[in-house]
């Protein structure tokens, strides 16, 4: 009882979080049939944990997540990390000797899919800001191979969401989740090679696919073309001509006006990040635990030397410019519509 209280008020913390950080986030598509059927979810993964985030409150299924092995290698952190739900899976990277934990962990996602529970995977095995969807590792094959080996009718679906962002490394942009016809299992028994070949296609008509060979001057065609991003699936969809983006940078720098101390951290914080696809998250995770305490300081600041009313109104302000934030492009992705 606990453990579901606390994983459904985390939920909606990290949901109104999320709500605030992004400009819209819209979810395309049926989900809500599967509720009580077991599913295992696939999706491309562009954005670190921003996507499992955002697919776990915004699409309400309640899954367990599968997260690489290294994560849970502190005994404590791992106790954390199977309390709200995490399932490690180990990879060929992670040492031979290793993947014999995967048997425990693929046991477990069959006896929750066997009760009619969920687990999440990000079956690309990486992640990536190009926005393409990239081959597919066989792991979530084998979760569908365990589950079915003992009941071959059993009904187990499998469900491929497209995560579109507008510019993951940015906050105040937008994200769709389109939602595709869920995939029965059972009908790819024993075809591995086949099923994985179809989650691809599934994944690849759920978001942009850009191929590799002239990348950069499709997107830099598709974003000059002016039309939202999040739902561009392909150059046939380019026939209307729309226009940049423009005027909204005024909105991002009210912003980091109002929150400058939080702005500092991430500069400083950013100068330690190796990884860019890790942008996006660290900047959600310094917002979702700075801005309560920065809010909480100011108003008792200016409830001391004020009143309570003036304090009150500062953190109203301070949402509303919070909420109005605003970017459309990566970085890298700004840079090319320059030229």
């Amino acid at each position: 009882m606990w453990q579901r209280l606390f994983n459904t008020l985390l939920n909606r913390l990290v949901k109104t979080a999320l709500w605030f950080y992004f400009s819209e986030i819209e979810v395309v598509g049926n989900w809500k049939s599967l509720k009580d059927k077991p599913t295992l979810i696939i999706s491309n993964h562009q954005n670190a944990l921003l996507d499992a985030l955002l697919i776990a409150t915004y699409i309400d299924l309640k899954p367990y997540f599968l997260a690489r092995a290294s994560v849970f290698k502190n005994p404590l952190i791992a106790k954390i990390l199977a309390f709200i739900r995490m399932v490690p899976v180990y990879r060929i990277r992670d040492g031979f000797g290793t993947i014999i934990g995967n048997n425990k962990s693929f046991a477990l996602c069959k006896s929750i899919l066997k009760g009619n529970g969920k687990i999440l995977i990000f079956p690309e095995g990486n992640h990536s800001l190009k926005r393409q969807v990239r081959p597919l590792s066989k792991g979530f094959t084998r979760i569908v191979t365990a589950t079915l080996k003992d009941d071959p009718s059993f009904n187990l679906n499998i469900l491929p969401i497209g995560i579109n962002y507008q510019a993951h490394q940015k906050s105040g942009s937008k994200v769709l989740l389109e939602i595709g016809a869920p995939i029965p299992a059972k009908k790819y028994l024993g075809e591995e090679r086949k099923l994985v070949n179809t989650s691809k296609e599934k994944l690849k008509s759920l978001t942009l696919h850009l191929p590799e060979k002239n990348y950069n001057d499709s997107i830099k065609h598709i974003l000059q073309s002016g039309l939202d991003i999040t739902k561009v699936r392909g150059q046939e969809r380019l026939n209307s001509k729309g226009k940049l983006k423009s005027g909204y940078r005024w909105k991002n720098r009210l912003f980091k006006a109002f929150h400058f101390p939080l702005w500092l951290i991430w500069k400083w914080i950013k100068l330690k990040v190796k990884d860019r696809v890790f942008y996006g998250t660290i900047k959600f995770c310094i917002g979702l635990v700075g801005i309560p305490l920065y809010y909480l300081g100011l108003f008792i600041l200016f409830s001391k030397f004020l009143s309570t009313t003036i304090a009150f109104l500062v953190i109203l302000l301070l949402l509303l410019v919070l909420k109005i934030n605003r970017n459309y492009y990566n970085i890298n992705e700004e840079k090319l519509i320059k030229y």
